[in-house]
């Protein structure tokens, strides 16, 4: 590993701070929740605290580093924004709070790596899996093409299988001169195993329904997940039965869900070497035609089966 440093254009600081998230390295815990919208931070943070160490607020994204009321652990939950181009913003910046010294702007010669689990929500593409379900993510598909500037390897031989088919039943999809055909490149990720075990472990144990499954990450909200509400026509139509239909070659695991972050999360940190998962719950039935607005439970159900996670991955007890 090249040990140089690295100029101001290339990884920008604020008073000594990381530039997007206003953060030092001191005010990092190792074990992360990120979410999307900022308003969930303080809302689990008042859940789940006993008291707050860090609060801050810079560029939309917001953070809080506080203790677990029941168990104490450390933890930072912080904000991700909306869709992969800004996730990775926040997990470049999360890596170099733990990687870097910044004072000399040189990665360490040794770290040790971040625990981070996504917890969000998402649109349900399978009939049989009921609304408010949390879905546990076991491999990442990825339509954005953030991705696709981080040449990871593929951590295994399922991740190419996932590639191919979600690629091909795509372009079964889209018209023969559609302008776009053959333009789309799809890249899957798995979730680290331990932490994926151990979402589905709590979950299990809390009595909180959980599927584990295949998460699409779409780089939009509307056409990008077959809500064509727009007066242009989609390239891919019926997106969102597509994907369902995908035989993805893996025994028991279907395409159950789509956002808009996890793949990329799962597909930088996997080959960073950092533990990671996501968690997700459906909000939105395509096949029902509902969308629930009001979901704080579902999120907090989410959050509480990570922070149990975080705990029961820890190598000693606190």
């Amino acid at each position: 590993m090249e040990i140089r440093a690295y100029s101001a254009a290339e990884l920008p600081l604020r008073n000594g701070r990381v530039y997007h998230l206003d953060l030092a390295p001191d005010e990092l815990a190792s074990d992360i929740i990120i979410v999307g919208d900022p308003d969930r931070v303080p809302f689990l943070a008042d859940e789940f605290f006993a008291r707050r160490e860090v609060d801050r607020c810079h560029r939309g994204f917001r953070t809080i580093t506080g203790s677990v009321k029941e168990t104490g652990l450390r933890v930072t939950i912080t904000t991700s924004g909306i869709g992969a181009a800004s996730v990775e913003i926040v997990l470049n910046e999360l890596v170099a709070l733990n990687e870097f010294d910044l004072t000399r702007r040189r990665r360490k010669k040794s770290f040790d790596p971040l625990t981070i689990v996504r917890v969000g929500t998402c649109g349900g593409l399978q009939p049989e899996t009921d609304l408010g379900t949390l879905i546990v993510s076991d491999y990442g598909v990825g339509l954005d093409n953030t991705g696709l500037f981080y040449d990871a390897q593929q951590p295994d031989a399922e991740c190419g299988l996932l590639e191919r088919r979600v690629r091909s039943r795509i372009e079964d999809a889209v018209a023969d001169d559609a302008r776009f055909r053959g333009r789309f490149h799809p890249y899957a990720a798995r979730a680290d195993v331990r932490v994926r075990v151990a979402l589905e472990r709590e979950a299990l144990h809390l009595g909180v329904p959980c599927k584990r499954g295949i998460t699409v990450t779409s780089p939009g909200f509307f056409a990008e997940q077959g809500r064509p509400i727009g007066r242009i026509a989609s390239t891919i139509p019926d997106l969102a039965d597509v994907l369902a239909a995908v035989d993805t070659g893996i025994a028991g695991l279907k395409i159950e869900n789509m956002e808009m972050e996890s793949s990329f999360l799962l597909h930088f940190l996997g080959a960073m070497g950092y533990p990671a998962g996501v968690v997700c719950a459906i909000i939105d039935k395509r096949q029902e035609g509902v969308f629930l607005t009001e979901y704080q439970d579902t999120v907090r159900n989410a959050a509480w089966v990570t922070l149990r996670a975080f705990h029961a991955l820890r190598p000693f007890p606190l």
